[in-house]
């Protein structure tokens, strides 16, 4: 993927009502990667997929099937807490990569309304070769704290995946949601979380 200039971070202008919205206290959870399939690749930013391409196949010349070209490139991926399996609705997050900056896209909780809530979308920018989050001016002073706290997680998790491709690993294991782990044999039941301390501002790659 080449890299591109990321659009500045912004605040959506209003609040949106989602029907099925649920406030999640910031607490003490972090986000997990809940996407698959997902590998690590080279560059600032960890998460890629595979390149596919269409063959014939073999065993059937007029069908066609997917084959890998050995290479990759980053790709969005879903982040969710770490605290419960696919049921999080406007807690879920969409990290984009452009260059060293990734958008996190947020769906951030606003007031309870009927059975759902009100949310607010906003997009923070995270800058992984200054270790930096930047929340939009236009995102709402009640809801900063909340748009900082979360932006800041989301560049953690980053950081983690980091550590861990650095330690050899060709996947996301230790990141990813543990929901996730048991559908792949390359997921070990148990892994022992890489140290953010490892992962510093100094790497160039």
């Amino acid at each position: 993927m080449p890299h591109r200039t990321p659009p500045s971070p912004t605040a959506a202008p209003e609040d949106e009502f989602d029907m099925y919205g649920i406030h999640l206290p910031l607490g003490g959870w972090t986000y997990a990667l809940d996407d698959t399939p997902v590998v690590y690749g080279p560059g600032w930013y960890p998460f890629h997929r595979h390149v596919q391409r269409t063959e014939p196949h073999p065993a059937a010349p007029l069908l066609t099937r997917s084959a890998s070209t050995g290479r990759t490139v980053p790709t969005s991926v879903r982040i969710s807490p770490d605290t419960e399996f696919r049921s999080w609705r406007n807690e879920y997050a969409l990290l984009r990569p452009y260059d060293h900056r990734v958008h996190a896209h947020l769906m951030l909780f606003v007031e309870p309304r009927g059975a759902g809530a009100m949310i607010r979308r906003v997009t923070a920018e995270i800058d992984l070769r200054a270790s930096r989050v930047t929340v939009p001016a236009q995102c709402p002073v009640r809801l900063r704290e909340q748009a900082e706290v979360k932006a800041q997680r989301a560049m953690d998790l980053l950081l983690a995946a980091r550590a861990e491709r650095r330690h050899g690993r060709p996947a996301p294991a230790a990141v990813l949601h543990p929901g996730l782990r048991h559908y792949s044999p390359r997921y070990p039941d148990t892994v022992e979380a890489p140290r953010l301390a490892a992962a510093t501002a100094q790497e160039t790659w």
